[in-house]
């Protein structure tokens, strides 16, 4: 059976529709949701096939979720439920994708009808495209959690280059420049003493707030963010010189979720650093200028992170050359010319042949038998690095299909191995000087 999620603010109307006999249209219900960022969670973590929501809801309204739906999971089928003085929204609901709409009070033979349809379109939907699509997906999902996890470790811990290296291309982050500047936030009700929360409201939190910085925040282009899932506090990387009035304008703009967090936001930021490598130290200072932060939804600025912790970075870096100078004068990188030049030259072979897809550093490595840190050392001794290389390759590709096909620019993002389309944008424009529409438009 196909699953089905209801998405509607009014507990009656999830009641009633939940308690419809779906199994005669051959559908089963996933379950409920009161609003659209309670159903973009659900659905991260429960796939389903069709969602049926309302319009006017809470947070995030029925066009918002048809258009997240559509750009993170467009096989979902979208049917919108709407009052008669909704009508113009629902029009809007089918320019965006939705394959019907309902209107409020609902009639049973039309909702029979209506999704005895919606099922048809669905079985007569290809395998080969039901497989594409759930291996996009895979990938989508691959690409976050290696984002996720990445960005994690950058806020929390010393990285060394080959690390960063990594980092970047696993989790598609593009940290090019010299200022970087961390603020740390936090719900002000989780500060108050004594205060608890259960994990399906813990989860919610922070999903929530990983949705909303990615438009307030990452939609701008202002950074990068991750948010903590077991104390629900977000960081947020800034790569602009005004960074404190960026983080400043957070506040007011989460007001508008109060209803939905419980709670002002209070925050606190860090001392600018000139390297991602130091972003942690940032991240340190904003931590403690959030922890002395006496008044709630204000933003505090912190005091420079202690100088006693620079040389964790220094140390790290310090060892990985050491490493590389011991493996040279043992018959390595420089004393065996050879075997390195035929290492590299495989590994560059098994990314032109892969580059199509999520690829990381430790696959290209594990191919050629070397750890991830080797390859890495390999490249730099060439004069470039991984994340160069594979670039290169990906963009060239880019180039050739935006000139001379008829592809829209988000599936030759997914057929030149990038999950993000607006990463793809970011990094295409900075080494072409233009957007992938500008260079179609051009070479044309």
């Amino acid at each position: 059976m196909y699953k089905l999620l209801i998405v509607d603010d009014e507990k009656e109307i999830r009641e009633g529709l939940a308690s419809w006999p779906w199994h005669q249209v051959g559908i089963e219900v996933a379950g409920c949701c009161s609003h659209g960022l309670e159903a973009l969670q659900f659905v991260e973590e429960k796939p389903v096939d069709l969602v049926i929501t309302d319009i006017r809801m809470p947070f995030m309204d029925g066009i918002e979720l048809m258009t997240a739906l559509n750009a993170r999971y467009p096989f979902i089928r979208v049917v919108i439920l709407s009052g008669y003085n909704d009508f113009e929204y629902a029009q809007k609901a089918l320019q965006f994708g939705a394959i019907d709409y309902l209107l409020k009070p609902l009639q049973f033979q039309m909702l029979h009808d209506t999704f005895f349809r919606a099922v048809e379109r669905l079985r007569e939907e290809k395998q080969a495209e039901f497989r594409v699509s759930v291996l996009k997906r895979k990938a989508e999902l691959l690409a976050r959690v290696l984002r996720a996890e990445f960005l994690r470790r950058l806020f929390q811990e010393p990285l060394s280059e080959a690390e960063l290296e990594q980092g970047f291309s696993d989790g598609e982050v593009l940290l090019e420049g010299n200022f970087y500047t961390v603020a740390v936030f936090r719900p002000d009700r989780l500060a108050e003493p004594g205060a608890a929360m259960g994990d399906k409201e813990k989860k919610l939190l922070a999903f929530s707030l990983d949705n909303i910085l990615t438009d307030l925040w990452e939609g701008k282009e202002l950074g990068y963010h991750w948010v903590n899932g077991q104390t629900s506090e977000a960081y947020v990387l800034s790569m602009k010189r005004e960074a404190e009035a960026h983080f400043a304008e957070l506040l007011p703009q989460w007001r508008k979720y109060r209803g939905l967090f419980k709670s002002a936001f209070s925050g606190g930021v860090g001392r600018p650093v000139g390297s991602p490598a130091d972003i942690y130290l940032s991240a340190q200072a904003a931590s403690a200028a959030l922890a002395a932060n006496p008044e709630e939804g204000t933003l505090a600025i912190g005091e420079s992170a202690a100088a006693a912790n620079r040389p964790a970075a220094a140390v790290i870096a310090s060892k990985e050359q050491a490493a590389a100078g011991t493996a040279a004068a043992a018959g390595g990188f420089e004393a065996d010319t050879e075997p390195v030049n035929m290492l590299l030259v495989q590994a560059k072979q098994y990314i032109q042949d892969h580059f199509n897809r999520s690829l990381t550093l430790k696959e290209v490595a594990d191919q050629v038998h070397i750890s991830g840190s080797h390859l890495f050392a390999l490249f730099k001794n060439s004069g470039q690095t991984f994340l160069s290389f594979l670039t290169a390759i990906r963009l060239q590709r880019a180039m050739e299909l935006l000139s001379g096909s008829n592809l829209k620019i988000y599936e030759i993002v997914e057929q030149v191995g990038y999950s993000d389309p607006a990463y793809f944008t970011e990094v295409f424009k900075k080494y072409t000087g233009k957007t992938p529409h500008e260079y179609r438009c051009k070479s044309r």
